[in-house]
């Protein structure tokens, strides 16, 4: 079928992937993991590396999570994401698994509803999603965000919190079990996309319980980490990019 626009011919466009599958497309834009969260997985978001200011009872509380959280050598825990999207008026869940290896190994899949997988190695970002059945590598050496993410890892497991501190303000929401709210401080760039996270520590203080994140356009990303396993060894499988059928 054709239109005709002011006496020209214009073939009609085939309908994109959006509009032909629009929950799926919400389903796979909502698989892709924040890339926020997975810095505060392996300690701070972005550029922070110093000692910001925290009063005496932020600084207690945050010596004693960097003191647990130093014993930390693997992650392996299950997840499930939320994602509520303003613009759409929905929430999409998230069904799958994190594990980390100090110092620089990392691996997000997505188990259900949609499969989507993401491994990084300290060299190579490799991704995989079930729509198009393939996998991407790319250099993560001279890329500043993925360089940022995983030179981050080596602070998540020694814990260093404050060194958040740099770019946000601290407010200590509970003590028991301690729950952490990080707003970006004025001017800076992460205050022009994020407007708040929250990370709630299980009670032993040995790991995160939930991340959330608040972004300026009123998105809110909740992350839950359930059944976690800590300091045992990792399987050689779970490094695998493309999941078993």
């Amino acid at each position: 079928m054709k239109q005709i626009i002011h006496g020209r011919k214009r073939a009609q466009r085939p309908q994109s992937f959006a509009r032909r599958n629009p929950l799926r497309f919400l389903r796979s834009f909502a698989a892709k993991p924040p890339r926020i969260a997975l810095a505060f997985l392996v300690t701070s978001v972005l550029l922070g590396s110093g000692q910001g200011f925290a009063d005496e009872d932020s600084t207690d509380l945050l010596q004693s999570l960097e003191k647990r959280f130093s014993t930390i050598k693997t992650v392996q825990t299950k997840f499930r994401q939320e994602k509520e999207l303003k613009i759409f008026s929905r929430t999409i869940v998230m069904e799958g698994r994190v594990v980390l290896e100090n110092p620089d190994r990392l691996a997000w899949r997505i188990d259900t509803p949609i499969r989507y997988v993401l491994v990084l190695n300290g060299k190579y970002a490799m991704q995989w999603d079930e729509d198009s059945n393939k996998v991407q590598k790319m250099k993560t050496h001279g890329d500043p965000i993925f360089e940022e993410v995983i030179g981050q890892i080596e602070k998540w497991f020694s814990g260093e919190f404050a060194s958040l501190l740099n770019d946000y303000d601290l407010t200590i929401k509970s003590e028991q079990p301690p729950v952490l709210e990080f707003i970006p401080k004025q001017g800076g760039m992460i205050g022009k996309v994020i407007r708040r996270v929250t990370i709630s520590v299980r009670e032993d203080r040995r790991y995160v319980e939930r991340i959330a994140i608040e972004d300026v356009g009123g998105d809110k990303t909740t992350i839950t980490f359930y059944d976690t396993v800590l300091n045992a060894p990792v399987a050689a499988g779970e490094w695998e990019v493309v999941p078993d059928a």
